[in-house]
């Protein structure tokens, strides 16, 4: 993953050398897609989804046109979202049912690269939970920014994200993109001391691995 993210930036930078215009842009991006949660240290691609999540971001950035049909983008992603974390512990009669809920504000940069019809995506950030839901079996607590603090070990974690989308151009300076997502948030840890000590099942190298839609409009300035 890291090579490919070097590679993809060394072209990036190599594209500016012949550079034609520039200009303002500003997106809108909706995601939908499923979630499969890890507690297994080191891992990230896993396919057991069991949750959905959703999210919505805004994205101003700078549009680069080179060719007719190459051109690059850099955005400031900052999106609203809903992660799920659903883990089952046990056989079937015995079976023990856990979920994190978390709403967050994420931050983060999303170059992108677009050949043609086909735009590639690579970037990442951190997302800041805002509340917070655990529920194990029928029991369910809620907690709000400062139980947050008192719960996990940082009150941030960092994520990695990238994209396929199909650019769809309008007249007026307007496009529409639809694509396939995938994104890993890196784990994050409870606190040993914190609210749910004596309450959570999972409390280490809570992570998942997401898969999914989205559709974006954008505005870009004459």
């Amino acid at each position: 993953m890291r090579n490919k993210f070097i590679i993809f930036a060394i072209l990036f930078i190599i594209s500016f050398y012949k550079l034609d215009a520039a200009n303002f842009v500003v997106g809108f991006m909706g995601q939908f897609g499923a979630s499969a949660a890890t507690t297994e240290k080191g891992k990230i691609f896993n396919s057991d989804f069991r949750e959905f999540e959703s999210s919505f971001s805004v994205q101003p950035g700078v549009f680069f046109s080179y060719y007719d049909t190459i051109s690059s983008a850099i955005f400031l992603d900052i999106g609203y979202g809903k992660d799920r974390y659903e883990f089952r512990h046990g056989e079937s009669k015995n079976r023990i049912v856990e979920n994190f809920r978390l709403n967050n504000i994420s931050i983060g940069l999303l170059p992108r690269i677009n050949f043609g019809f086909l735009s590639i995506g690579i970037g990442g950030g951190v997302k800041f939970p805002i509340s917070m839901t655990y529920s194990i079996d029928n029991e369910k607590y809620k907690l709000d920014l400062g139980d947050i603090r008192d719960t996990l070990n940082n009150f941030y974690y960092p994520y990695i994200k990238a994209s396929v989308d199909f650019l769809i151009k309008g007249k007026n300076k307007f496009m529409m993109t639809l694509g396939v997502y995938a994104n890993y948030d890196f784990p994050f840890n409870l606190k040993k001391n914190g609210m749910l000590k004596d309450i959570a099942y999972s409390k280490e190298n809570i992570a998942s691995f997401d898969i999914g839609f989205q559709i974006g409009f954008y505005l870009i300035s004459l």
